[in-house]
């Protein structure tokens, strides 16, 4: 089944909401609100046995918002991203300098929330920014059901090259993504995805967090698996153990993957599972992956470390980040990292990036 998205029909429907009344469309319209961010990234890498790599950007983002009316709100945004220098020409392929990330109409209601158009989502299997329908029930108790289709994807971020908008295959991709909070402290989140000639994934992610007075213990254990229409299935099973004491939160985890399909094509329209900065192996065939974690902070740093080992089919991957993130006041925020990757070739590596973020 082939579903088609007319974002004609979209600005029609914003116009006329909109203009149901002119006076309060004024008042919308002024009420709305203003917000963007001014991004500087810079990253460079000492490859051992390979080509260096490198290059410093600058971004601008810009989004407006509406006040609400009769429930309704009206979201535009956009990004400009532009290259200030890099090493070689494929360290920062600028195919395309700016995007229209945001446009969309969204109603909201105490018991569903709809959004249409241009936005960006953050569930398990599905991030950065997609032309899409998002419905959101909030009519059960103690749970949250998100549904919704996607038929292009997007990724307009400060520290990375824009990709423009992109088809999701022939007929996009269905979600129905839900979370259970009924159990004290427990939050139960199974999930379904569907792309017709891609693949069905199915999940479920269950996390444990318990404050204990001094101290707080908590965990998570997800299991995914990908039924390809073409090629292997996949599969990938995450269990983390977590704790906080004296400011101090720790995590110790390990992540599989099939030994014949990997994660098949579950990550194929974004994913917010990979936590390392760069962790590009643990999606692979055949992927063990041990990881630990510490991060604290400290007036206004917050310090992080963390260590991770990957076993795949073709080899071993090492990475050890250290971070450190200081708010210099209320919009300004500093961030650094130190990357070392220990692999063969091109994998055995030293990279430090920095950013600086001024938003409002």
């Amino acid at each position: 089944m082939k579903v088609k998205i007319s974002f004609a029909v979209a600005v029609l429907f914003v116009n006329s909401a909109l203009l149901a009344d002119s006076t309060t469309i004024v008042d919308a319209l002024k009420n709305g609100k203003i917000n963007g961010e001014f991004f500087l990234y810079a990253e460079q890498a000492d490859v051992s046995d390979g080509d260096n790599y490198g290059f410093g950007s600058g971004s601008f983002d810009l989004g407006f918002k509406t006040d609400s009316l009769y429930d309704f709100t009206f979201s535009v945004g956009s990004r400009a991203n532009h290259k200030f220098w890099k090493i070689h020409s494929g360290d920062y392929p600028q195919n395309t300098k700016a995007i229209l990330h945001t446009a969309n109409i969204a109603y909201s209601h105490p018991h569903l929330d709809v959004l249409f158009g241009r936005q960006e989502i953050n569930l398990n299997w599905v991030s950065d920014f997609h032309e899409a329908l998002v419905l959101v029930g909030k009519g059960i108790p103690y749970t949250t059901i998100v549904a919704g289709y996607t038929q292009r994807i997007a990724v307009a971020d400060g520290d990375q090259p824009l990709r423009d908008f992109d088809k999701i295959g022939d007929s996009g991709a269905f979600v129905i993504d839900a979370k259970y909070e009924g159990i004290k402290d427990i939050v139960l989140n199974p999930y379904v995805y569907y792309a017709e000639d891609i693949a069905a994934w199915t999940g479920v992610k269950a996390t444990y967090d318990a404050d204990f007075g001094e101290f707080q213990l908590g965990g998570t254990l997800q299991y995914a698996r990908s039924d390809e229409d073409t090629g292997e299935d996949g599969s990938f099973l995450q269990a983390e153990a977590r704790g906080t004491f004296g400011g101090v939160n720790a995590a110790l985890g390990f992540m599989k993957t099939d030994k014949d399909g990997g994660v098949g094509s579950m990550n194929a329209i974004g994913e917010n599972i990979n936590f390392f900065e760069d962790g590009e192996q643990i999606f692979n065939l055949d992927a063990d992956t041990f990881y630990i974690s510490l991060n604290s902070k400290w007036n206004r740093f917050v310090f992080g470390g963390i260590f991770g080992s990957t076993d795949y089919d073709g080899g071993k991957m090492r990475e050890f980040d250290l971070t450190v993130s200081y708010d210099l006041n209320n919009n300004l925020n500093l961030y650094g990292a130190f990357v070392n990757g220990n692999g063969e070739g091109d994998n055995d590596y030293n990279k430090i990036l920095a950013q600086a973020v001024y938003s409002f």
